[in-house]
Formats: structure tokens, sequence, C-alpha cells
């Protein structure tokens, strides 16, 4: 078995399976490290089998990365290679300079930017630890966000120095998350580490191997993206910080509907059900859903839903739930009256890219409109009918295609980019919804469209313009407002193309390829 894997490994080495490798093995042998020093290992026992692994590994991979992904970056010119070379290179030290943050919360030159007050002290991991042993230990002040800020939290809670302790604001299944980190140990160190290991390996696994599935040359333009999705500050900072929106949203979203397409409605429930327990906003797919007429997949997400309601109430009891259902804490969220105290700083008025936030930006920009609160809510209700409109219509026109035999890679990338659209338009539903992690979406969207649109230096270069527009952030309240102008109207235009058909333009036999499975990556 050892000389027929060493066989495969020589036969498929190329340069660039071999920096997809490196991709792979500089995320993940970092996160095998962190797990291995969590059991107590030695410094030295812990690098030499970081070594073993990262060799294993290599050897390993190297013969699954599909030629489509190859060919693909083999095909561009030769100043697009090495800049792809570069950032697949930078992710790697980045996150490998990131992981000492991780591990040393006292390591601030290892974090993003040592100057950034927030990216230092921001830890939403916090507050879902806090949240879980909160509702354990006095139920009746889960919501209560001035629980958190106590001196009575300290006694009760673990310690998050240096990092300041966020409250809990998520319904209460998510709390399952958390509690079952605790099973493993209550040293938020410890619990910061090891859900980081957990974050970084599930969204790499799930990237590649939805990118695995649109396959051809769509899923292999997806591939050669990765990295520079895995660049951008909105990824990089939603790690760091450890806010669930990545993986809920854009791997638990889209991934949960790639397994419904591949008939796996179990699964895929399972998934979609806890993205929507945890962030609510997925729920837009379930319109999706209905409009299409797939009831299998919209029967298991409503039963994993309350698989997950019934499994809180036994662990926690009924008082969660009673707060909040009964305490209208759902629609304090829900209406922005709980994010009050956050929208009154200038500083996360300007990083709000929600919809909700538009009339404190008009304030901001010296146009006295006065209370905000009511503009806020009339903008969020006019915003949230256009987008259950736009799932509507689009749900319509794919399945029309698909009963018309609509199949192959782009068909695949052209659903993808859809899901990724509406589930980012969806995440800006929320009263506050900062650039920090719900960018990210689209980020990841114009990755996706990338593969689909045709090639001319135009396409591109509104693409890249985009692209860096939406990835960085500047605390200007025009460059916001531009900026979050563009994901939405990039979102909307890239839904409705991708549900009538984007014009096809392939090279003979690369998009000839069948979907594989999505965990062969």
């Amino acid at each position: 078995m050892i000389s027929r894997t060493w066989t495969r490994f020589r036969g498929a080495l190329d340069y660039y399976a071999a920096m997809y490798a490196v991709f792979v093995v500089g995320i993940l042998v970092p996160v095998a490290m962190i797990t291995l020093s969590l059991t107590g290992l030695s410094g030295a026992a812990t690098a030499l089998l970081g070594i073993v692994c990262a060799a294993v590994l290599f050897v390993l991979f190297v013969p699954s990365v599909p030629v489509e992904w190859r060919d693909v970056m083999r095909s561009k010119p030769i100043v697009v290679r090495v800049l792809w070379s570069v950032a697949i290179l930078a992710v790697v030290l980045v996150l490998a300079r990131l992981t000492q943050f991780i591990l040393d919360a006292d390591n601030v030159d290892s974090s993003l930017s040592a100057e950034d007050d927030f990216l230092v002290k921001k830890s939403h991991l916090t507050g879902y630890i806090s949240g879980a042993l909160v509702a354990e230990d006095d139920p009746a002040n889960l919501y209560n966000r001035h629980r958190y800020e106590s001196p009575q939290a300290d006694s009760v809670l673990p310690s998050v120095l240096p990092q300041d302790r966020d409250a809990y604001l998520y319904p209460p299944p998510f709390l399952l998350l958390p509690r079952l980190l605790l099973v493993f140990s209550h040293d938020f160190g410890t619990l910061r580490a090891l859900y980081y290991s957990l974050y970084v390996a599930i969204v790499l696994i799930g990237m590649l191997g939805i990118a695995r599935w649109v396959g051809g040359k769509q899923g292999g333009v997806l591939a050669a993206l990765t990295p520079v999705v895995w660049l951008s500050l909105p990824t990089l900072a939603t790690l760091q910080i450890g806010n669930i929106h990545v993986l809920i949203l854009y791997v638990g979203g889209a991934g949960a509907m790639v397994l419904f397409h591949l008939r796996r409605n179990v699964f895929g429930g399972a998934a979609l059900a806890f993205a929507i327990i945890a962030k609510v906003s997925p729920a837009i797919l379930l319109v999706y859903l209905l409009v299409q007429r797939r009831w299998r997949p919209a029967v298991w997400t409503a039963a994993f839903g309350g698989i997950y309601s019934l499994a809180t109430l036994l662990i926690f009891g009924r008082e969660p739930w009673r707060h909040f259902l009964s305490d209208g804490t759902w629609q304090k969220l829900a209406s922005g009256e709980f994010h009050e105290f956050v929208l009154v700083e200038r500083a996360n008025q300007l990083v709000n890219y929600s919809p909700y936030g538009l009339p404190y930006k008009t304030n901001i920009m010296g146009w006295d409109i006065g209370d905000p609160t009511g503009p806020a809510r009339l903008v969020t209700n006019i915003y949230t009918l256009l987008l259950v409109i736009l799932v509507a219509v689009t749900a319509v026109r794919i399945h029309r295609r698909l009963r018309a035999g609509a199949e192959g890679a782009r068909f695949r990338a052209e659903n993808l980019a859809i899901w990724l659209a509406v589930l980012t338009l969806a995440s800006f539903r929320a009263p506050f919804g900062p650039w920090v992690y719900i960018a990210v979406g689209a980020v990841w969207m114009f990755a996706v469209y990338a593969g689909l649109m045709r090639g001319s230096k135009r396409n591109i270069t509104l693409l890249t313009v985009a692209w860096l527009v939406v990835a960085v952030y500047n605390e200007n309240v025009y460059f916001t407002l531009v900026a979050q102008t563009i994901i939405y109207v990039a979102c909307f235009a890239v839904a409705w193309r991708a549900s009538g058909g984007t014009e096809a333009e392939e090279t003979p036999g690369v998009d000839a390829s069948k979907p594989e499975p999505v965990g062969a990556a």
C-alpha cells in the first residue's frame, strides 16, 4: 500500500499540485499541532509529529488534486501564476503567525493588527462559552447583557482575560455548540485553541469540497481563488475573532444545499437546521426550497430544528426558551432594539453594512433626520421584501432550467453563486451587520462568479476593483456606503444573472467532468 501511494504521488506531482498541497498542508498542520499541544505533549514532540504530519499529508493530497484545478492555473499568464503562488505563501505565513496569537492572547504582535484594540480584545467565543454557563447557572439572565459585564460574572464564568467578555445574543439551540466544547475543558485558553482548530479545518475542507463538487473549469477557478478568499481581510478577521458566521452561513448553508443537490437530505437538513438556529438568516434558503417544492429537504430541516430545540430543552430547561420567546427577546433582536447600545458609537455605525444602518450614516454625513430608528426599520422592511422576491424568482428560474435538463459544472456554479448571494443579502438583514465578517460572503461569491463570466479585460478589471473595495475597510462614511452598495448590487445582479444562465465560454473537454463527492477534497 505504501508503495502504491508513493507511485501515485510521483505520477501526480507537478508544480500546481504541489502548490495546492502547500496551501492545504500549511493551514492544516499548524491546526494539528495546536491540537497536539493541548494533549500535553512537549514542544519537541509536537514539532516532530507536525513534520511527520506535513510530509504524510503532502504525499496524500497531491494525487487528489483534480486535473481541472491544475489546468486552470497552467493556462494562465506567468504573472497570474506568480501572484497565485505568492497568495498561497502569504496565507500560510499569515495563519502561522496568527496561530501564535491564538495560543497566547498576550502575544499581540502576532495579531492581524497589534494596534487594533477590537481585533486584539474581541473574541465571540467568550460570549458563546459564557452563554452556555449562564444558561445553566442563571438562565433568567441569559439575554441580560449587563450580567456579562457585572463583577459577579468573573466569579462564575471562566476568565477570558486579556480579552473582553461578549454577551450571548443567539437563539437557545445554539447553546448546544459551546456546551459540547465545555465537555473538553473549562479553561478559556484551551477552548479558544480547540475552537480555532476545528473552525479552520472545517472551513478549509468545506470550501475545497464544494469547489470539487462544482467540478470542471468553474470548480477549478473557484479552487484557484480559494487562497485569495482566505487572504482577504474579512476572512482573516473572522478567523481571529472567532465569529461563527463563515462556518455556519457559507459552509453550513451552502454546504447543506450541495448535500440536498446530491440527495443527501438527512445530512443537508442537519446542516441547514443548525445554520438557522445559529444565525436565523439562513432560513431564507427554506423559501428557496419551498418555492421549488422540494419537500424532503424542507421536512428534514424542520425535523432537525425540532431535534436541536428538544435537546436544548432537555439540557438547559425551559428558562432560555421562555425568555427568548415570551419575553420578546427575539423581537428585540430582529427590530434593532437589542443593538441600540452598539449603534450609538460612531465606529460601529460606520462598520455596519446593514440597510438598518443607512439612516445612521445619513446623520454622520450631516443630513439630520432626527431619530434614525424609524427610517432604519422602514428601509430594512423594504430590503427584506426585495430579498424575498429575489429568492422566489431565482428559485423558479432555476427549477425551470433543472426540469429542462440543465446540468454540468457551469450550472452547479450558478446555483452556488445564487446561494452565496442570497445568504449574504440575508445576513445584512440583521440590524447590526458588521463588515468584519459578513462581507466574506461577497468575497467568496466573487470567486464563484469569476468562473462564470467572460474573461475580458473589462470584466476582470471590474471584478478586481469590486473585490478590493469589499475586501478592505476604511473608516470613511463614503467609502463604506460605496462598499456596501457594491455588495448589494453585486449580490442581486449575480443571483439574477446566474438564475437565467450565464454565457458558456468553455475549453473543449474541460467542463465534461461529473460532480465528485463533497468529502473527496
